[in-house]
């Protein structure tokens, strides 16, 4: 039915249906043409073609039905395809074990968008497996008004802090050239030079060309930065490209082409990009510990740049050599990110991290910092530096020490 699979039969996952790219790539001959798979009426095609052909997406609780024309949800017929097909019924028999996408995906944003309304998701797992459990994502996060120009603020602060400085030039002081006098200074009858390393000068140094000492960073309000990141989630959340799951490490093999396989089972061609060759997908999740079972790895210090030892899941492992699927801490969701990728996968335990995060005051409570502080759990603080977390860790303790001194100044004590 389905040729050209790349390379084989897949384990894991793939076992269960057929592989989506071997769906994408392979060729049915109805009569005396052949069609593409993904043109077959009642297919699961690519992500762009959905609205033309009208194929609807109702996750994992439609069953075998969901898009494939069965109930009227696919009323136009394919071009050049003949409405007297023999043989439909078989096709679609046979159609009827590809992947079901889990999302929802909406061809307009609804229109009560931005009421910040309550939204419930099912969770499953990371093979496409229901689990039969529910998550509220909280509509002050996840349905507020898609405000543009925050997001396009926030994604331009934050390519200026990425952005590197490369240009430099020499000057006359320091591009490589003899230090000779040229010439007589008196008696040609021509002009003195001082030194052939000038800028009008063959050769010579550029004048007021960059240095390399451009920064191009700029600020930015922490709670306009925090709202880019509610537009964000509610843009996905609007359409429907949100899925929640159970885990990113239990069930997991750390293998490239599992972990492809299993979002060709969880997402089918909803999350495909770069032409329909690739899934496009930020998972968010909360990394284990070693303890916990990750696996061992290194990472780079942000205030020193060594590297450092940490731990990945065992869906962080698989994905590092997939180009557009990207596993990162919940801690570290932005607005580039989310928006960049076609989807976003995120475990109900990062989710309950993000909402707490969000709710989080801008500025802390000074009132708190007046009474007597006890110091931090060791494994909370432990916790946190194997995360990568060492500068807000800094950052927390300057600030508890700079209220301690002002609630001690205003009690008329010395510090």
């Amino acid at each position: 039915l389905v040729a050209g699979a790349r390379g084989g039969a897949r384990a894991g996952p793939a076992e269960l249906a057929p592989s989506l790219g071997a769906f994408r790539r392979g060729v049915i001959v109805r009569g005396h043409r052949a069609v593409p798979a993904w043109r077959v009426r009642g297919a699961i095609g690519p992500a762009r073609l959905t609205a033309s052909h009208r194929v609807a997406h109702r996750g994992f609780a439609a069953g075998s039905d969901a898009g494939s024309g069965k109930n009227g949800d696919d009323e136009e017929s394919d071009e050049g395809a003949e409405e007297g097909d023999e043989g439909d019924g078989e096709w679609e028999d046979a159609l009827a074990g590809l992947p079901v996408e889990a999302l929802e995906l909406r061809d307009a944003v609804p229109d009560d968008q931005g009421a910040m309304a309550d939204r419930t998701l099912p969770v499953y797992g990371i093979t496409g497996t229901p689990t039969d459990e529910t998550v509220t994502l909280p509509g002050r996060h996840f349905d507020v008004p898609l405000r543009v120009d925050i997001a396009h603020r926030v994604v331009v602060w934050q390519r200026s802090k990425r952005r590197g400085v490369h240009a430099k030039t020499l000057t006359r002081s320091e591009v490589s050239g003899t230090t000779r006098k040229a010439r007589a200074q008196k008696g040609a009858g021509r002009a003195r030079v001082g030194t052939l390393r000038a800028p009008q000068m063959r050769g010579g140094g550029v004048a007021h060309g960059p240095t390399g000492t451009r920064d191009w960073n700029t600020k930015l309000q922490r709670r306009v930065r925090r709202a880019g990141l509610r537009v964000a989630l509610s843009a996905k959340a609007a359409e429907g490209r949100i899925v929640v799951l159970d885990s990113l490490h239990r069930g997991v093999e750390p293998k490239t082409q599992w972990l492809d396989g299993a979002l060709d089972t969880l997402l089918g061609a909803q999350s495909l990009a770069a032409g329909g060759r690739a899934h496009s997908v930020l998972c968010a999740e909360i990394p284990p510990t070693l303890e916990q079972g990750g696996l061992p790895a290194r990472r780079t210090c942000a205030r020193t740049g060594r590297k450092l030892p940490a731990a990945h899941s065992n869906a962080k492992r698989a994905s590092l050599n997939l180009p557009h699927v990207q596993v990162m801490d919940q801690f570290g969701l932005n607005v580039y990110d989310v928006l960049r990728h076609r989807c976003l996968a995120i475990t109900r335990d990062a989710l309950d991290a993000l909402v707490a995060r969000l709710d989080r005051p801008i500025k802390p409570d000074r009132a708190k910092w007046s009474a007597p502080q006890t110091t931090a759990d060791a494994a909370e603080v432990l916790d946190w530096t194997s995360r990568g977390h060492l500068r807000e860790v800094d950052k927390e303790r300057k600030k508890e020490d700079v209220f301690k001194r002002r609630a001690a100044k205003k009690a008329g004590a010395r510090v």
